[in-house]
């Protein structure tokens, strides 16, 4: 058997909103359970617990490739009564033809080096080939895939995105959960291991003190609003993940699926970042869903894609923390 330590090593290197990483791992002989850790949930942002799932939905991916990487098979199971995902891992039957190791191969060394890559991109529009790539890459069931380049829809989204920012920082709630995620410093950073940190969202260090007066003052809808049409603009494209169905099950078949896109637009040299503020307040998700003529497939996340210099690593829990 694989060691299953380093197995949910990987899994842990999956994205989480405001990194909380809201996951915990139990092992049992070729058994790896993925359990929801509630208390990181996001109860103002994420009050029906969708984007946690997704994230699961992730650690889920990478934990499968992974193991299929080591020349093991992984078959899924979930539980609806607690949230819960087991995954049994055994050897794998014969030998995997050439190209699906190689595709493995891929997404298996782009783990290490996917990250959500908050800063201006470059511009250049993504190869067609590559597009194609992402666009033909196999999802999970009821799971689909839109990519957005029309520049009349993307000034479209851009309203929503600005519209997203009015409705959520002029919330308080919204902003208190937002800065008590924020990790203002190294110290802090490498203190709790999670969170959004100074290094890895392109923002200066300071003091907490000083940090969450500087947001206090600082940070508002507009200013974020001037930030995000200003990287917006400077992406190759926009991506939108939708599933067929809005329940546990489509959350973590999304989370597998949008991993699955990130690790291969990683190991094509394209960084992507999430503007899930239309995904996220509900009369914008309507406007999304109806300007992406999705019908009824829920947008679940909206993310966009381009080339940059990678920023620093979003740090992550010892295993040991997360494994029961």
């Amino acid at each position: 058997m694989p060691d299953m330590t380093e197995l949910v090593q990987y899994a842990i290197m999956a994205p989480s909103g405001h990194n909380t990483q809201p996951w915990k791992f139990r092992i049992r002989e070729n058994m790896i359970s993925i359990f929801p850790d509630f208390s990181r949930r996001l109860p103002v942002v994420d009050p029906l617990d969708r984007e946690l799932y997704i994230s699961l939905g992730c650690a889920l991916e990478n934990l499968i490739i992974a193991a299929e990487h080591e020349g093991y098979r992984a078959s899924v199971e979930h539980s609806f009564e607690n949230g819960s995902i087991s995954v049994n891992i055994e050897p794998a039957d014969g030998i995997e033809p050439a190209d699906n190791k190689a595709s493995n191969d891929q997404l298996f060394n782009a783990i290490s080096i996917r990250q959500s890559t908050r800063r201006q991109y470059g511009g250049r529009p993504i190869p067609e080939a590559d597009m194609e790539k992402l666009a033909s890459l196999p999802l999970e069931g009821g799971v689909s895939v839109l990519f957005v380049t029309d520049p009349e829809k993307i000034e479209r989204i851009i309203g929503f995105v600005k519209e997203g920012n009015s409705i959520q920082m002029n919330d308080r709630n919204f902003m208190q959960e937002l800065v008590s995620w924020v990790r203002f410093n190294e110290a802090e950073a490498n203190l709790y291991r999670d969170g959004l940190s100074s290094k890895a969202t392109g923002s200066p260090s300071s003091p907490r003190v000083i940090g969450k007066l500087f947001m206090k003052f600082f940070l508002n809808a507009r200013e974020q609003s001037k930030k995000d049409e200003k990287h917006i603009r400077s992406s190759s494209a926009l991506m939108a993940v939708l599933s067929k169905n809005n329940d546990m099950d489509s959350w973590i078949n999304t989370g597998r699926s949008f991993e699955r896109l990130a690790l291969c637009a990683t190991a094509l040299g394209i960084k992507n970042a999430h503007i899930n503020q239309p995904c996220e307040v509900p009369e914008l998700k309507k406007k999304l869903q109806e300007l992406l003529s999705a019908g009824n497939m829920h947008p679940q996340l909206l993310l966009r894609l381009g080339y940059a210099e990678p920023l620093p690593g979003s740090l992550r829990r010892p295993v040991s923390e997360v494994i029961i």
